[in-house]
């Protein structure tokens, strides 16, 4: 065999070890926006089922990570939050955030929350979702991380400075 022959057998071996990797890595965000687009259909179903005005969908490049830092941190807890909080966050005005293996059956906290919030606060005009999938080496289970914001209108986002003292 010929040094051109080894060479392109090489090549051709990294290549298809490359599309291996990419095709599985292309398959995890698969999974993460298929979660995101089950939990705002749950999301979108619980406000019309309550009457409450459709938010449109927006996307939030910080939930991602916020929710692949709480993986890390391996917290599976459900929490609730106002938006008050670092500059990025101008316009949230509320987030939950929980961790499920089937992102098709959702929390009936999330349920409540997306019924919020009552009449006298601010209402919502967008939401997002961002999910971080984690997958366990020595098992096929998934953990999925899932953080759901409600956001005022873009107008109102750009007019609202937060004043810190």
């Amino acid at each position: 065999m010929t040094a051109v022959s080894r060479l392109i057998l090489s090549s051709l071996a990294a290549i298809a070890l490359f599309s291996q990797t990419v095709g599985a890595q292309q398959s995890v965000s698969v999974n993460e926006q298929a979660a995101a687009d089950a939990v705002a259909k749950f999301v979108e179903r619980a406000r019309e089922e309550n009457g409450l005005p459709k938010l449109r969908r927006i996307r939030d490049r910080y939930l991602r990570p916020d929710a692949c830092r709480r993986a890390r941190g391996g917290d599976k807890s459900v929490r609730r939050s106002t938006g008050i909080g670092p500059p990025e966050k101008v316009g949230m005005l509320s987030a939950i955030w929980y961790s499920t293996l089937d992102p098709n059956q959702p929390p009936a906290e999330l349920l409540e929350w997306a019924k919020g919030p009552a009449r006298q606060y601010e209402q919502p005009y967008r939401f997002a979702v961002g999910v971080c999938l984690v997958s366990a080496a020595k098992d096929s289970e998934q953990q999925y991380w899932i953080d759901v914001g409600t956001y005022m209108s873009a107008i109102k986002s750009l007019l609202n400075v937060p004043t810190w003292d």
